[in-house]
């Protein structure tokens, strides 16, 4: 993970999408925890559905967090997040946290309004979206101002030796805005801890997802998950590891529910019978090397781009 500091910009605009080369500057004394609660954003979605033939406005959040892909020797960019987060809505709401000297100035909240909130580029086949951002943060640069954001990278995720290490039950974090609720005047999220219900080497039910044990509400869709051990971490063959490993393992995706029948009894000794559901505690996870299948994606349409000079 790396702060973003600085942006060159090359080529032109096509679908909000810029190349962009990032200058890494090490942060300033800032613990891998605090690098971890500003790699996140709040999304606020605004837009209109339609019940029982009226079109009604509905405003819903979501979780993202910053992702760079690798192209070339640049890098673009990304917010990611599930593509039912932001389906269907008309403008987005972004805050980032303003940047002092490569530092988080927390109570300093920089907000974008963005309309339309509609050049996301959707995962071929998951429930997943990203959206280029460059565009946005020189916005954000031209009045004067520079966000701190720290990234997820392509180093982040796991190889297959470090795959080959992981044990069947793992501690993890999931970091994002569950039912919305964030500190809004820091702008930070909430972190969550929980354990691997399957085994991240596996696919679930055939799919590339696995299951966490961990609180999970509406809201945390499209949250982070990380595998973050300080100090020492046991291996699947029986080792221990003396070391600190940070990973980007998945993003939440869903919460799984268990129906609920109960019954009301009402003054007239009449009794109506009703059905609901409650989490159980299960989130569904897309495996993080499924970010990878937007790269070509987003080769495509820089390899398409018309000629700037």
């Amino acid at each position: 993970m790396r702060p973003i500091t600085n942006f060159k910009l090359f080529g032109i605009i096509i679908v909000l999408l810029f190349i962009v080369s990032i200058q890494r500057v090490k942060c300033q004394n800032l613990p891998i925890s605090e690098l971890l609660v500003n790699s996140t954003i709040r999304i606020e979605c605004h837009g209109d559905t339609v019940i029982n033939g009226q079109q009604i406005p509905f405003t819903s959040v979501g979780s993202g967090f910053f992702f760079q892909f690798a192209i070339g020797k640049d890098t673009v960019l990304c917010i990611v997040t599930n593509f039912h987060v932001i389906k269907g809505a008309k403008t987005g709401v972004l805050r980032f946290t303003e940047s002092i000297n490569n530092k988080p100035n927390y109570g300093h909240i920089i907000t974008k309004t963005i309309t339309p909130f509609s050049s996301w580029i959707k995962h071929p086949s998951q429930d997943l979206a990203i959206l280029p951002i460059t565009p946005i943060i020189n916005e954000i640069r031209g009045v004067g101002k520079l966000p701190y954001m720290v990234s997820f990278e392509e180093s982040n995720l796991l190889n297959t030796q470090q795959l080959n290490e992981l044990t069947a039950i793992e501690d993890v974090l999931m970091i994002g805005y569950p039912v919305g609720f964030w500190d809004s005047t820091n702008n930070l999220p909430v972190v969550r801890k929980g354990l691997t219900a399957t085994p991240i080497y596996l696919n679930y039910e055939g799919r590339p997802h696995f299951l966490l044990d961990i609180s999970i509400y509406p809201g945390s869709s499209g949250s982070p998950i990380v595998l973050y051990n300080q100090g020492s971490y046991g291996t699947r063959q029986g080792g221990l590891i003396v070391g600190s490993r940070l990973n980007l393992i998945g993003i939440n995706v869903q919460s799984v529910n268990a129906p609920v029948t109960g019954e009301v009894n009402l003054n007239n000794n009449q009794h109506i019978l009703t059905t609901t559901s409650i989490p159980i505690n299960v989130a569904v996870v897309i495996k993080a090397t499924e970010l990878l299948a937007f790269k070509p994606i987003l080769l495509h349409i820089i390899n398409n781009q018309p000629t700037h000079k």
